[in-house]
Parts: C-alpha cells; structure tokens; sequence
C-alpha cells in the first residue's frame, strides 16, 4: 500500500450561540474553522486527521499539510511513528515546536486511522496495551452568562448523567469568581465534580502567582477537581509555587506542541493533572509518550479536547491507551463540525464514555461535507477588542 494523496479539508460551521463569551469576543462571524486532512492510497483506504491550527490559522495549516506531503507521497502509511520520524526530521530547522509541530500531528493522526481501518481495529488497539472498558467524560462550558441561563446548563448537565462539570473562571474579578464558583456549586450539587478553567494560557495579561495563589485560596473550600491554567504556559517555576502553596490540583499543559515543552513542565513539578491534546503536540504518538512521561511522575492526565470531531476522537483513542488517564474532556458548545464527522455518537453510560468500537478512530467525511460545511475566510480564532 502506498500514500497517493494528501490533503488539507478546510471547513466552517456556525460556533456555539450569540451572546456567548467565546464567540463574541474571539469569533464575530459566528463561525468557526476547522482543518481536516486525508491521506488516500493506492488501496482505496484514506485516513482521517485534524490539527487544532485550522481553529486558529487555517490557510497556513493548509500550505504546511501541502508541504509535508511532499515528502510522504509514495510512502507505506502502515508506519505511523516512522513516518512520523520522516516528517519530524523534514522540518528540524524551522519545526520543531509550536503550528509545524499541530500540523504534523494532524497528518499522523490521520495515519493511525487509516492504518485502523486498513486492520479492522479502533486506535486505541493498535497503541498497545488493554484500554479500559470506559473512562469518566467532564462537561466542559460554563462561559460567561447570566446566572439564569448558567443554572440551566449546569442542571442540564447534571440530568445528562456527567460526573463532573468544568467552567471558565477567566476575565473575571476575585468577588466575581468566587460568586460564580460558589453558584455552580449550588447548583450541580455535592455528588458533582466542580473544575475551574482561568485560561492564563491566552490572557493579554496573564495573572501573577501571588494573584494566582489569591483566588485558588479564595476557592479552596468549594472543593474544586482542579484549577486549570492560572498562570502564563511557559512560567512553569510560576506553575510550581501556585501547586505547593494550594490544595486544589493545578492542571495544565493544553497547548504544549512538543516533548521538550510537556518535559519542563514536569521537570518544575508544576502540575498535578496534564491536559495533551495530540491534535496540538504533534499526534497520537506523541501525547502516548507525554502520558508515559507524567505516569513515571505519578501525574495523572486529562485529554485535552476542544477541537472538531475527527481531533477529539484522536485524542480519546490516545486516552483509552493510558493507564493514568483520569478524564475525557467534552465540550458542550454547539459545534456541527465536532458531530458530523462521528460514525459513532459520543454515547456516556454513569457520566463515563465507552471505548470506542469502530475501526480507526471512527470518523469519516459525509460525501455532501464540503457543500454543507464550506470554508469561510475570516472564521478563526481572532484576539479582538
């Protein structure tokens, strides 16, 4: 079998509701995008893929699929990691971190699933090891909205069977978050786990630790899962002194594209719970080797997942091949280009997701999906205001 093609699939569908925070201060249009690859071969079997980069920079993930391609076509795709390795060293003097790193990650992704398919086994099969029968699945939302419309969502949750819930705590005062905090407490109940997302990671002025350090005291008694991002991504020293000082688990680590970044992170001992996302870091492979780093230091891990539906499906056949993966993020924004794609629903049983089924990562591309779901220049994340 030999790769005969690659191509990057640019999509855009309307994102979450009006008035939403997400979408009003970062996406105007109403739309958001999404960056799909394909590789097809010689046998009829294609595979599926998605880089996090088509959310924020889509035109340029295009070109860089378009030229990591070059080096692939010809290439037997039954070799992942290998192939991985092709590509990695392709791009050593100008990739080895950040959109390079999100967009090779995609093109390996899309491998593991054509090599899934091609076998007839779900990727978490082929990854080694025996995935667990499920895995707890949190509701992740909980933007900034009256607190009406908020009680109804996290109730909605509560009835939808989650066993926990994560809202943003970001561009918010101290009094405000603790009020926050202390209504969603309320209203999921004692039975629910509660987590706080501050989103540092992408804040124009992200917090320091002392300020950091005031509002996990501040919530300390809501007995949080975790508080996620309270500092800038790369003050890992920062990240360690807020994770010492408090008794909330720090998590983190969502937008680390590369083995060296997940390492420093460790290193500092600043987290308790690490969030990869292999359609960020550089793939399934990769996020497997960052989650054997962390379970060599007794941290456990959380797949990172708030791309569209092909991304999240990667990430979750990653999750199932690691032992020490806590939790499975679902967010609950209304997106079409998370559940057209699914051949399977994302069916909970008891708040936990079972291990998918179907071969590969069990997506695929409606023959209508590019009439339906057409590009829109324009639709990416922007930092406006």
């Amino acid at each position: 079998m030999k790769i005969t093609a690659i191509r990057c699939i640019l999509a855009s569908a309307p994102y979450a509701l009006p008035g939403d925070a997400e979408r009003e201060i970062h996406l105007k249009t109403g739309f958001r995008s999404a960056a799909f690859i394909r590789v097809d071969t010689d046998e009829g079997v294609s595979g599926l893929g998605e880089t996090y980069a088509g959310v924020f920079a889509p035109e340029t993930a295009r070109e860089l699929v378009a030229q990591f391609a070059l080096d692939l076509i010809g290439h037997d795709p039954m070799e992942p990691v290998g192939l991985w390795e092709r590509m990695r060293h392709a791009s050593y003097y100008w990739g080895r971190v950040g959109i390079s790193q999100s967009v090779l990650g995609g093109i390996e992704m899309a491998l593991w699933d054509l090599k899934g398919k091609a076998l007839d086994k779900p990727v978490w099969e082929l990854l080694g090891g025996r995935a667990p029968e499920a895995l707890p699945v949190y509701a992740s939302g909980g933007n900034d909205k009256p607190f009406v419309a908020l009680g109804r969502e996290l109730q909605g949750y509560v009835q939808e069977g989650y066993g926990a819930v994560k809202i943003r705590i970001n561009n918010l005062s101290l009094d405000q978050i603790v009020t926050k905090v202390s209504f969603a407490r309320e209203a999921l109940g004692p039975g629910i786990g509660l987590a706080v997302d501050a989103v540092q990671g992408t804040a124009r002025k992200p917090w320091s630790t002392r300020e950091a350090l005031e509002v996990a005291k501040a919530l300390e008694p809501f007995n949080l899962e975790w508080i996620e991002e309270p500092a800038e991504v790369t003050n890992y020293a920062g990240y360690a002194d807020i994770r010492r000082e408090t008794t909330i688990p720090v998590a983190g680590g969502e937008s680390v594209t590369s083995v060296l970044e997940a390492d420093a992170y460790l290193r500092a001992g600043a987290l308790d719970l690490f969030q990869p996302d292999a359609s960020i870091m550089g793939g399934i492979s990769v996020f497997r080797q960052v989650a054997r780093m962390c379970e060599q230091r007794s941290v456990r891990v959380a797949a990172h997942a708030w791309c569209g539906g092909i991304g999240i499906m990667g990430n979750y056949h990653a999750a199932f091949a690691s032992p020490n993966c806590a939790w499975l993020e679902l967010p609950n924004v209304p997106n079409p280009l998370r559940d057209a794609v699914l051949v399977e629903p994302l069916s909970r049983v008891d708040g936990r997701l079972p291990a998918p089924s179907a071969p590969g990562l069990g997506v695929r591309l409606p023959n209508d999906f590019e009439e339906r779901y057409p590009y829109r220049p324009g639709s990416f994340y922007r930092i406006l205001g």
